[in-house]
């Protein structure tokens, strides 16, 4: 089939790379001119994941990672500073890297040929022959048997097929940021894990862990302290804080670089005062930090007449799952499954949009577990023991089979 991809990030070149080794003709269309290089810090998925990504090709051998085997539950405590007190470690097997890392590794096996930047789809409709016309801001037109969307929670293609879907604002924002390990102040007590740092008798937390450098190394003094911290912002409020240092209130994302000096400021005292000192100073020696703004959307169907959509374009669930930027590459392994095993597109296509939305609601679900324990029943484990740490984690979060930090 000639298949259409909008959205050339992770998604989208996940789609192209499964559907070109099925044979079928893909053209993908990114409005970027430029590599979508600089969008992202540092994400993770289960290992079992990981590894079948990496039996499908998609990344090279080499691919840099940084193993996580345990998560400690820590909070603030005159008596326990400047690293804190630890309530728990679970143990987990995560895999960790850098978001333009896995870009890079995913864009370099699609061909040049099919890959085009700086094309910016407006308009997509179904022609009476059952093709899917794509038309671009320059007006040019593209026809496909099929059509895919991975562009994102902000999805056109989400917008087009089922307009009276909208984003649901959680209440909280993720603030990011990165910094080398060599320009930290002392030496941090991190190895192999994520912390999550409760607040005190705040909503959220701030989760730390280390990623790969630029180069791939996870060498000690060469890798890269991730930070991000979920905190509450009301709906009145948020607008000031996504104003940018122009004046212009951004829609999202505020990218690196952009957020005001006043409410950076306003963002490292908040943490200061609610995380131990240590990790305090890795935020406030940060700089370049940015702000994403969590939003979940539920939907009823991925798809209408040959047109899907795939990642983020559906169904948007909270990020603690560590699921999210693989969720095209699920997508997508379906869909060639439901096609190969039916007859017709249309009875694939039925099939499909099933799978997807049991999958995509339990992930929701899960998230929404996630958030109450995480964000709005947050405990301050400064204040708990080990058992108490252990039973609340048991009691707020129940994953599905094919998903749990645990499995080795």
């Amino acid at each position: 089939m000639k298949i259409g991809i909008i959205g050339g990030s992770i998604s989208g070149c996940s789609a192209a790379i499964l559907l070109l080794k099925e044979g079928h003709n893909v053209s993908v269309f990114e409005r970027s001119k430029k590599d979508l290089v600089g969008r992202g810090g540092g994400i993770g998925t289960t290992a079992d994941l990981l590894e079948q990504i990496n039996k499908d090709g998609l990344l090279k051998k080499d691919f840099a990672h940084f193993q996580i085997n345990k998560m400690p539950f820590v909070g603030k405590n005159p008596d326990y500073e400047p690293f804190g007190k630890t309530a728990w470690e679970m143990p987990m097997n995560f895999k960790v890297f850098q978001w333009n890392e896995l870009w890079k590794n995913l864009r370099s096996n699609v061909p040049d040929a099919l890959y085009n930047s700086g094309i910016k789809v407006t308009e997509a409709k179904t022609l009476s022959s059952g093709l899917v016309r794509l038309i671009s801001d320059s007006g040019s037109e593209y026809d496909f048997d099929m059509v895919l969307f991975a562009d994102g929670y902000n999805s056109l293609g989400r917008r087009i097929l089922f307009p009276d879907k909208k984003l649901k604002y959680r209440g909280y924002v993720l603030w990011r940021g990165l910094i080398n390990e060599s320009k930290l102040k002392s030496e941090s007590p991190l190895k192999d894990e994520i912390l999550r740092l409760s607040y005190i008798r705040k909503p959220g937390h701030n989760v730390v862990y280390f990623i790969p450098n630029q180069e791939g190394s996870i060498k000690k003094g060469e890798r890269v302290v991730n930070w991000a911290a979920y905190i509450e912002v009301a709906l009145n409020e948020l607008d000031e804080l996504m104003t940018d240092k122009n004046g212009k209130v951004r829609q999202g994302t505020l990218p690196p670089g952009e957020m005001t000096d006043k409410n950076e400021k306003k963002l490292k005292q908040f943490l200061k005062k609610h995380v131990p000192k240590h990790f305090a100073d890795i935020v406030n020696n940060t700089e370049n930090s940015y702000l994403q703004v969590i939003y979940t959307l539920d939907l009823d169907n991925y798809y209408k007449d040959r047109i899907c959509l795939i990642g983020d374009a559906g169904i948007v669930v909270q990020p603690f799952t560590g699921s999210g930027v693989f969720k095209g590459y699920n997508n997508v392994k379906d869909l060639i499954s439901s096609i190969k095993t039916h007859d017709t597109l249309d009875d694939a296509l039925q099939e499909w949009n099933e799978k997807q939305l049991k999958t995509g609601k339990r992930l929701l679900a899960l998230g929404e577990q996630m958030e109450k324990a995480f964000i709005w029943e947050q405990p301050d484990f400064s204040n708990i023991n080990e058992e108490e740490a252990s039973i609340w984690w048991k009691e707020s979060v129940s994953f599905p089979e094919e998903f749990n930090y645990n499995r080795r």
